[in-house]
């Protein structure tokens, strides 16, 4: 044993049920559950069809990066070939939408509202890193109870047991995706008002 083991995590080898628009293997590093006291937290993804990476508003506590280059290493810019739509703003019911046609990176400051994050065109392979300033993944949506006021729920992701093994911890490995993917499409007509959007506004996504 070293006197810095504690700082060294290797990478665990994930297999992934996503779907054909993700490679099957994916590497994660869930911050203070990897390496005690990490305030950090990250994944790697490439993205190899159009698809959406996350299709509801959300924010941090802590600021989050969000970086896109192509997935050939040896020449990312050359190797990028895609459309990528991502919404932001600090309302949620007046967002901006932002494309990304070339390499490109993004701040999304604390408290911040983003998403939806959707691969509109992809030619080429898209390589995604997004990083989390805090040792958890953590989430916060907007819900509005029986009488029309916003709360707005936290989740862990990452932290919160698996949907389909009792005992077993999410790896947000994907195996889920496709059923919750299935009831998103069923309602992603513009006319059926999603759980986060408010009631009597119009919405662009």
């Amino acid at each position: 044993m070293g006197r810095y083991d504690h700082l060294i995590y290797p990478f665990k080898k994930e297999e992934t049920k996503w779907g054909d628009f993700i490679p099957k293997y994916q590497a994660y590093f869930r911050g203070d559950s990897c390496l005690p006291e990490a305030k950090f937290y990250t994944q790697y993804r490439p993205y190899l069809k159009e698809a959406y990476v996350d299709r509801e508003p959300n924010f941090h506590t802590d600021e989050e990066y969000l970086c896109f280059i192509g997935y050939d290493m040896a020449d990312p810019f050359g190797s990028f070939d895609a459309e990528i739509e991502l919404w932001i703003g600090s309302d949620i019911d007046n967002m901006e939408r932002h494309i990304i046609t070339e390499p490109t990176i993004v701040r999304i400051p604390p408290y911040m509202w983003h998403c939806p994050l959707r691969y509109t065109r992809v030619s080429k392979p898209v390589y995604l890193e997004s990083m989390l300033t805090s040792g958890r993944f953590g989430v916060f949506v907007r819900r509005f109870d029986e009488n029309g006021n916003a709360y707005y729920p936290h989740s862990n992701a990452g932290y919160k047991p698996c949907v389909l093994e009792a005992g077993k911890s999410c790896s947000v490995c994907g195996r889920c995706f496709k059923d919750l993917a299935a009831a998103d499409d069923a309602a992603d007509d513009a006319a059926v008002r999603k759980p986060w959007q408010k009631p009597g506004l119009k919405y662009e996504y």
